[in-house]
């Protein structure tokens, strides 16, 4: 394979020398070869360029072919480097990590062999022109922190994913109306019709439904810990259960022996993957039997299929519903708009719980 040409400022000058401008003043620095240390070289071009040579004489034996592809690292480098060194040092849930590593295999499928510093702009924007708006916006996201994390090492100035336009996607899937939703209700399961109602007043998202647990209830209070934004101060909730929610959750109690609240009894005890109990249900499979159900309601005969409402949208309708009371749902749900601290307080382990209501 034919070695990519150097960026166009650097193609006159020495193998190991780049350039940098930075209003009106050029300055170059020489990168070692071996250890790929950089080296300020002023801004005496003459001077830089005659030095990189007799450093290139001395560092680079004749033809030393590996040296010069070497001298720059690649795209697919650093992305392992940033799972290595950056990843593990994150408090990112596994969807989220599962997540990254998708859109970083794209990322060096599309541009790994490349070296870093001839990234530009267009080149990230040309791999999120061919992507669906959601994945494009993941995609940006996650190739913003990896370039980042490649000018905190000194390999680049500049991030070009950062200044890419943000790729705007249209909502299409249609809100669920309280009518289409006691529709699929009475047509639910006993487990999914209690984990549609516990989702309808907690406001809570699928993954931590599934995870809710009966010891998890304590002197009125259920204690819910957020997946998705557990090391935010919105993370940790202690949800007073009002009357309705106290009415949902004994319709979770039945003869079936199970920690989870939502949970049923399948036909064979085998174990699955993310369960440790056999009656637990996993938000799969919430999603899924949701959509089944849904599918059978006349209500959606003349809905297309990819704008028909998902379990997801119990948690829009919910929140609607709370507005429509008078009741601000914005901490129940978790939500906010700010950036949000660390959920434990300087040099103390214990968890700051927020406190908040139900009907």
């Amino acid at each position: 394979m034919t070695p990519r040409p150097r960026k166009r400022k650097n193609a006159a000058l020495p193998p190991n020398l780049y350039s940098s401008k930075r209003d009106k003043w050029t300055s170059y620095r020489y990168r070692h070869p071996v250890t790929k240390k950089e080296h300020g070289m002023g801004s005496d071009k003459a001077k830089a360029i005659a030095a990189a040579k007799q450093l290139n004489n001395m560092l680079m034996t004749p033809n030393d072919l590996v040296s010069q592809v070497m001298q720059s690292e690649t795209v697919a480098d650093h992305i392992d480097w940033f799972f290595r060194e950056i990843i593990p040092t994150k408090e990112y849930a596994k969807n989220t990590i599962t997540m990254y590593r998708g859109k970083c295999n794209k990322l060096k499928t599309e541009i790994g062999s490349q070296e870093l510093e001839s990234i530009s702009v267009k080149d990230i924007a040309d791999i999120l022109e061919k992507m669906t708006p959601r994945a494009a916006q993941q995609l940006r996201q996650v190739a913003i922190d990896v370039f980042k994390t490649a000018i905190g090492r000194g390999l680049i100035e500049t991030n070009p994913a950062e200044q890419t336009n943000k790729p705007v996607s249209k909502k299409t899937r249609q809100r669920l109306t309280r009518e289409q939703y006691d529709a699929i209700y009475d047509l639910a399961p006993l487990w999914l019709k209690n984990a549609m109602q516990i989702g309808l007043l907690s406001l809570q998202r699928r993954e931590d439904i599934s995870k809710m647990r009966f010891d998890g209830i304590k002197d009125g209070y259920l204690f819910v810990i957020q997946e998705k934004t557990k090391k935010y101060d919105t993370g940790y909730l202690k949800i007073e259960v009002g009357a309705e929610l106290a009415k949902a959750i004994s319709k979770c109690r039945d003869n079936i022996p199970s920690p989870y609240l939502i949970h049923r009894k399948p036909e064979k005890k085998i174990k699955r993957e993310d369960c440790d109990h056999w009656t637990q249900v996993t938000a799969e499979m919430i999603t899924r039997k949701f959509k089944e159900v849904r599918d059978n309601v006349e209500l959606f005969d003349s809905v297309p299929m990819n704008i028909r409402p998902t379990f997801h949208e119990i948690r829009a309708l919910g929140i609607k519903e709370y507005k429509d009371s008078g009741f601000e749902p914005q901490q129940l749900a978790g939500h906010s708009d700010q950036k949000m601290t660390k959920n434990y307080d300087s040099g103390h382990d214990e968890i700051r719980w927020i406190e908040t209501k139900t009907r």
